[in-house]
């Protein structure tokens, strides 16, 4: 069994991403419901009663919906000055279902995918599914260590196996909170030209930063070569919309978009993506956006402190400027699937290290921490709970 599978097998199991009622689910890495722009959703859907737009209802450009396209045009040629087109941008069923498809048409099994240890559990989980080989890069406070990376690329070389992808979470990361330097990133990008591997820059956090200037995105700094970046509105707006996008060079695009499942069906989710188009063109995500990242911030505070007040010496955490997620590291007499079953006896639930690794053992002494989806005292509530049986633990 992987690894990935039986992560999430240790969840709590309900209709709702493992959440139970009455619980403390620090592992749940979206959204709040008091954050969900629900009423502005339902004000644009309310406004088509009379006149409600015919695309919304067929298959769609294979590309996606096109005022949706031309507003993320303009985003993002003004956040960075990128010189994106039309043909350069392409609409998927959100980050995952982005990391799916160029997956499934760039990979075989058996192929080999450089990721980060730790990094995001599902990709890790989407890339064992296609039977990929993967090869794990350590990271630290500043992002892959070239060292490291250098090092696994020349026994790549000489067994032969060129690397398809190198698959990376450029911003606040899944799990550990770090954004990776502008340095790192120019040093990952010169490697990739030296080794002819891609670069999969899946970017769904880089919206909520709270302090500090953002790194460019690896996209921005190679000139769109061999760069293919990812972005999501499932942190920003609703996951439940399951919408994001793909920006790479014309005829990747055009490579997507001539694939099977989209020919046969059409461009991604037509109905939400007229939805969401007609709400960002209104201006009310990017204010929306702007709002949420108070509220983040303000969770991500609050989680700090807790564990500053909670844990025992001996714990390490991130903290991170911006994103979801802390990543703790535990003393090493204490195993994390021993507290995981401890605290879940208290109905307190966190993410398990050992499913963001290539190998899982490397997990055995970490866990993540997401504050996006509780209360001010939830968190404080379930952290509260881990200190003290992390620290009965330790003795």
């Amino acid at each position: 069994m992987s690894m990935g599978r039986g992560e999430a097998m240790t969840r709590p199991q309900s209709a709702q991403q493992g959440i139970i009622p009455g619980s403390i689910p620090l592992f749940a890495g979206h959204p709040a419901p008091d954050l969900l722009p629900a009423h502005g959703i339902g004000a644009v859907l309310a406004g088509w009663d009379e006149r409600p737009p015919l695309r919304a209802f067929n298959y769609g450009d294979e590309q996606g919906d096109p005022l949706l396209l031309d507003f993320l045009l303009a985003r993002l040629n003004g956040i960075e000055t990128l010189g994106i087109k039309r043909d350069n941008l392409m609409i998927v069923p959100g980050s995952t279902g982005g990391v799916a498809m160029i997956t499934r048409l760039l990979t075989q099994a058996g192929d080999t995918v450089l990721v980060d240890a730790p990094s995001y559990r599902d990709a890790l989980h989407i890339f064992r599914d296609q039977g990929l080989r993967l090869r794990a890069i350590p990271i630290d406070a500043e992002g892959p260590k070239l060292d490291a990376l250098e090092a696994e690329l020349e026994r790549l070389a000489a067994e032969p196996a060129r690397p398809r992808f190198y698959y990376v979470v450029p911003n606040f990361q899944n799990p550990s909170g770090i954004t990776i330097s502008e340095d790192r990133r120019r040093a990952v990008i010169e490697r990739s030209k030296a080794h002819g591997f891609i670069i999969v820059e899946d970017d769904v956090y880089s919206d909520l930063r709270f302090a500090g200037k953002a790194p460019p995105s690896f996209y921005a700094l190679a000139g769109g070569e061999n760069v293919l970046r990812l972005g999501s509105f499932s942190k920003t707006l609703a996951p439940g919309l399951r919408l994001g996008w793909l920006v790479g060079s014309a005829r990747q695009i055009a490579d997507f978009g001539a694939s099977g499942i989209l020919r046969m069906g059409g461009g991604a989710n037509p109905f939400c993506a007229a939805v969401v188009a007609e709400y960002c063109r209104s201006g009310a995500w990017s204010a929306h956006v702007d709002w949420l990242r108070g509220q983040y911030q303000a969770r991500r505070d609050l989680a700090l402190a807790a564990l500053e007040n909670a844990m025992p010496d001996g714990v390490s955490w991130t903290h991170p400027q911006g994103g979801y997620f802390i990543w703790l590291r535990l003393p090493d007499m204490v195993d994390v699937d021993t507290l995981e079953r401890r605290a879940q006896a208290e109905q307190v639930y966190f993410a398990n290290g050992r499913g963001f690794f290539a190998e899982p053992a490397m997990g055995a002494q970490h866990l993540r921490l997401s504050y996006s989806y509780l209360s001010h005292d939830k968190l404080r509530q379930g952290i509260g709970s881990l200190g003290r049986l992390i620290a009965g633990l330790s003795g």
